[in-house]
């Protein structure tokens, strides 16, 4: 792939990883993360909105 605009150093493959995040009244809640984000934002102080779905 000639367009391919991330390579690594040494020309092996890799991959790029985004979330989704959807901000609510009730806080953050990271869409593409098994636990809604509530692990990795308490780490920052942060309380992850309540799964709307649980």
């Amino acid at each position: 792939m000639v367009d391919w605009t991330v390579i690594t150093t040494d020309g092996t493959w890799s991959s790029h990883w985004e979330h989704s995040v959807a901000l609510t009244e009730e806080g953050p809640l990271v869409l593409t993360a098994p636990d809604g984000g509530k692990a990795k934002l308490a780490e920052y102080g942060i309380t992850a909105a309540p799964d709307p779905l649980a």
